[in-house]
Parts: structure tokens; sequence; C-alpha cells
């Protein structure tokens, strides 16, 4: 393609979203996607994979038993996979999001209430407790394909005045 011209293929993305004028199309929708309660202990979904980067995951009251989904097997592709969570209404039960191979390790810092942290370097989940508030949050992202230090959680939000209680590390 040359370079001093600009044809139909310069003034698309690669999903086919087009520019306009000069301004470029900042309006990406964020991918929500509301998970179904189980009403049981288990898996909530099929574990994620790369395809579900990026995407904002619901998750509602849960009627029974704790649920979880697990995270993509840690590689080299998958640095940079994320997710975020956010609760719907009180989670009434556990909701973990889990690693997919015990080597796998998710690094946390988890508030305690006074404004410090409790850091936790190798935990093997992360979830949001029974008492977790609508509201409540959090992302993790894989950010190195070695095992030990894959996953990291951040952006925690608290729906609880204390900020506690809502979030822990397993």
């Amino acid at each position: 393609m040359r370079s001093d011209v600009i044809n139909n293929n310069s003034l698309k993305f690669g999903d086919g979203a087009d520019f306009h004028g000069d301004a470029m199309p900042l309006q990406y929708k964020e991918k929500i996607v509301l998970l179904t309660d189980q009403a049981g202990a288990g898996a909530i979904r099929s574990a994620l994979t790369m395809a579900d980067s990026g995407t904002h995951f619901i998750v509602p009251a849960l009627t029974s038993g704790a649920q979880t989904i697990a995270l993509p097997a840690v590689n080299e592709d998958g640095v940079g996979f994320w997710c975020r969570f956010t609760m719907l209404a009180t989670a009434a039960q556990v909701f973990s999001v889990d690693t997919a191979a015990s080597a796998d390790k998710i690094i946390t810092a988890e508030p305690d209430g006074d404004g410090t942290l409790t850091i936790n370097a190798s935990a093997d989940g992360f979830n949001f407790t029974a008492a977790a508030l609508v509201g409540a949050s959090f992302k993790i992202t894989m950010v190195s394909s070695t095992a030990a230090t894959a996953f990291w959680v951040s952006d925690l939000r608290s729906a609880i005045a204390a900020q506690t209680g809502e979030h822990v590390a397993e």
C-alpha cells in the first residue's frame, strides 16, 4: 500500500469500525457477561479463555453452595489477559475465581480496613465472600508466564463501609 494515499482499508480498524473524519472512534463498548447462578456448588460456567479477555463479568446473588470460575492456563501468549468481576446483589455464597493449575498463583493485596493491606503472593484463588454486597468488584490480570507470579488482583472496590470482608484470597 502506498503511504501517500489513504484508501478505504486505511479508514477501518481490524474489527471493521470506521474512522469518522479526523476523529478516531473511541466509543467501544465493554464486553459484559451476566453469569447465571447454578443453585449449587461447582463451576458457574466453563473455564475462561483468551477470548474472554477484557470481559466484565456480573455475578448474581448465589442461592446455594460455593460457585467457581477457572482462569485460563498460564502461558506466554496469555500475558495481558484480564477480566473484571462485579457483584449484582449480595453474594450470599462464596464466588471464587481459581487458577487452572495448582502451580499457578495469584498475587493479592487485601484491605484490612485500617488503611493497610495484607499481601498474599501465592493464592490459588480470589473470592467474593458471602458478605459481598452489590457493587463489590475486582480486576484480575495475567501479568507473567511464570506460574508462581502469574496473576495480579487490582482495582478492588468494596461496598462495605470498612472495606473489609468482601474479598479474600484462598
